[in-house]
Formats: structure tokens, C-alpha cells, sequence
């Protein structure tokens, strides 16, 4: 499926450096975005973490008012919450934390929309995203550092979900706003009590909001 998206990428960009039609355009953009989760059960008071994102973006307008675009970018997103007690290993040794948890997820986005513009320097855009999980890792305050989880694979390999986006086109810069809204169960986190005892999984689905700029060449 990677394979595909990056053919299907490659020939955006290529139509875009190549082609001469004015419709075609590519875009670098970067920006914030602010992550977390929706668990069920609600045993987490998740809040949203702030991370970054930074990408490409191949863009062809049918009209003047009707576009559509793929984002292709890596996105660093998350959440913490404050627990009341988990069992860690520490110096080799079982220890109870009380405090922060951090967790770090890094995803590769293919986000593909259709752009509606009801004004000349405003789009509206909806459309799917996919992601691929390219790390992760989590933090238990000052206590223990980022550390991978990848081996012990807390979070599933793919995010599926819906996207929405207001953009502001102001000649080749774009500012925008974006909101990712997760559809698939992403975790794979066993819950526990303070001695380790085990309380069930952990299902979840991934929010995020992302502010950037674009510039399209």
C-alpha cells in the first residue's frame, strides 16, 4: 500500500514540475499540531500534546472554485495524561510512578481532499487520511526519558480517518487549519493497577489539530 501512494505521489509531483497547465501545483508546508486520544473505557484523562508536521502538497484546480490535493508528510502526534499509579521497571527493579505519561507516535500522513472555495482566498477542504506509524515512544516524567516502544507495540501500524481543512490562499502561500478525526482503533495498551494487576485493553481513537503555512511553487 506504500508502494502505491508513493507511485501515486510521485506522478502528482511529476505532472506538477512537469506539466504546463497553470492548474497544477506543488507546496511545501510545515506547522504545529496538537494530538491525543478518545479511550474507551473513558479510564484516561487524555490531553492533547503538542508535536509537528512537515510535508509536501500536489494541488490541481478543475475551476476556479473546485480543487483537489494530497497531502504527503510526517507528523509527530501523541497525548499525556497524569496517572495515580503504574508499575515500572526502574535500575532493574519494580517501582510504583505517580505522575505524567507521555507517549510519542510518528506517523507518515496520505491525506487526499476536495477543495470547495466559496470566497477567492477561501477553500474548504474534506476528504480521508491514512497513516502509517513510523515510531514510538513514551516518557514517564523526569523519571524515565523518551524511550521506544516500538518492540513492545503499543499502538497498531495504521491510523484511518476523516479530515477537514480551512485554508487561506494568500497568492503561493497557503495558512491553514486542519482537524484529523481517527475512525480505527490505534491501541494496543493493557491497562493496569498500581501493582501491575491487569485491568483489560485499551481501545482508542486518535484527534488531532494542525496549524500551518504552505507555499506553493
Amino acid at each position: 500500500m506504500l508502494k502505491i501512494i508513493t507511485f501515486i505521489t510521485t506522478i502528482l509531483f511529476t505532472l506538477s514540475l512537469h506539466g504546463q497547465d497553470s492548474r497544477f501545483s506543488i507546496g511545501l508546508q510545515a506547522g504545529p499540531i496538537f494530538a491525543t486520544i478518545k479511550p474507551d473505557p473513558d479510564v484516561l484523562d487524555a490531553k492533547f500534546r503538542a508535536g509537528f508536521f512537515a510535508g509536501a502538497n500536489a494541488r490541481y484546480a478543475f475551476t476556479e472554485r473546485w480543487a483537489v490535493q494530497g497531502d504527503v508528510q510526517f507528523s509527530q502526534r501523541g497525548f499525556y495524561f497524569e496517572t495515580r499509579g503504574t508499575l515500572i521497571v526502574l535500575d532493574g527493579q519494580f517501582a510504583s510512578y505517580r505522575g505524567r505519561i507521555d507517549h510519542k507516535v510518528s506517523y507518515i500522513d496520505f491525506i487526499p481532499q476536495i477543495e470547495f472555495r466559496p470566497l477567492q482566498y477561501l477553500g474548504i477542504a474534506v476528504g480521508p487520511y491514512l497513516s502509517w506509524q513510523a515510531g514510538e515512544s513514551i516518557r514517564y516524567g523526569d523519571v524515565i526519558d523518551w524511550t521506544s516502544t516500538k518492540d513492545n507495540n503499543l499502538f497498531n501500524d495504521a491510523d484511518l480517518g476523516l479530515s477537514a481543512r480551512l485554508n487561506g490562499h494568500i497568492g503561493p502561500v497557503t495558512v491553514f487549519v486542519s482537524y484529523l478525526h481517527g475512525l480505527s482503533d490505534i491501541s494496543k495498551i493493557i491497562l493496569t493497577d498500581e501493582n501491575g494487576q491487569f485491568l483489560g485493553q485499551l481501545s482508542a481513537n486518535s484527534r488531532a489539530i494542525a496549524a500551518g503555512v504552505g507555499y506553493h511553487f
